[in-house]
């Protein structure tokens, strides 16, 4: 009787031990690191950073096994890895293949500022093609998840979202996509926006946006159609509310009301006033010239000098 209830207790300190620790988290996605001698030391961080925890990669995408492992190649830039890739490019994944490659000697470069966040947004890449069971989803959709991903919103990310939105940059989400064929400016640009497509995305529709969209791809639905399901609105939709009011509210409004833009006015206005202030200077002296020439004129002509005078 003893010996089953001492059982009894350990099967339920068992459970409460289990309980309290939750549910088991995701394993880490199994890295294979390949590099020549040249690049032992990035190699040997890329090896470290993969030791990190990936769960709010996982979650985000709604990934719980991360899969078979991933072939990550460092290549130098003698390589002819390097030659076929634009030279803003500091890495890529290709799914189909299970391979990264990785060129250390060009980070940081936007949007991956350190070895971490680089190695975060390619793996992403591949985990994301996983969670879509192979499917293909839009550009704009692909890089932001992984850009969020691999990175916390900074600073310098708004700013480039806002020169984007104020001066010369994509308009739609045709636009963002073809930005990423594009020169490196506009490839920063299109990286900036499509990261904040996603963080309106998951503002808007939970954290799990992301997640339930690529789950209805998974299950065999286009791309436009799970988002739909996941969000309640189309694609179409959901890029006018970004680029219309979204962009107004946080783009335009704080750069209008902003100090910076507060002095500017002051210092146009201040010009403006110096500029007018000359200019009644210079109409107050041209009508003093002109009273002057006008008393001189009215004035009797002097009376011509006489030779005989002085004899």
């Amino acid at each position: 009787m003893r010996s089953r209830l001492t059982a009894a207790l350990a099967a339920l300190g068992l459970a409460l031990v289990a309980s309290a620790a939750g549910p088991p988290t995701a394993r880490a996605p199994v890295l294979r690191i390949e590099a020549p001698a040249a690049l032992a030391r990035p190699a040997a961080a890329v090896r470290a950073l993969a030791e990190e925890d990936w769960q709010s990669v996982l979650d985000l995408i709604g990934l719980s096994v991360p899969g078979p492992s991933i072939r990550v190649l460092l290549a130098p830039e003698s390589s002819p890895l390097a030659s076929h890739v634009a030279s803003w490019v500091s890495g890529y994944a290709i799914p189909e293949l299970g391979t990264i490659v990785l060129f250390p000697n060009r980070v940081p470069s936007y949007p991956d500022g350190n070895l971490a966040t680089l190695l975060r947004h390619e793996v992403c890449h591949m985990l994301l093609a996983q969670a879509a069971a192979g499917a293909t989803v839009p550009r704009w959709f692909g890089e932001g998840v992984a850009t969020v991903a691999a990175r916390e919103w900074g600073i310098g990310d708004g700013a480039r979202v806002a020169l984007a939105t104020i001066g010369h940059g994509p308009r739609s989400l045709a636009d963002v996509n073809a930005g990423f064929s594009g020169d490196g400016a506009e490839a920063t640009r299109s990286y900036a926006v499509s990261a904040a497509l996603v963080r309106y995305l998951l503002r808007r529709n939970g954290e799990d946006a992301v997640a339930r969209v690529l789950a209805g791809v998974r299950r065999g639905a286009a791309f436009e159609d799970g988002f739909a399901a996941a969000t309640g609105e189309t694609v179409a939709a959901f890029a006018r509310g970004y680029f219309g009011r979204e962009t107004f509210w946080t783009t335009w409004v704080p750069f209008v009301t902003s100090s910076t833009v507060l002095w500017m006015v002051i210092t146009a206005l201040a010009l403006i006033a110096i500029k007018r202030r000359r200019e009644c200077d210079a109409e107050l002296r041209e009508g003093w010239a002109a009273e002057e020439r006008a008393r001189t004129a009215a004035l009797p002509p002097a009376p011509e000098d006489d030779p005989a005078q002085w004899n």
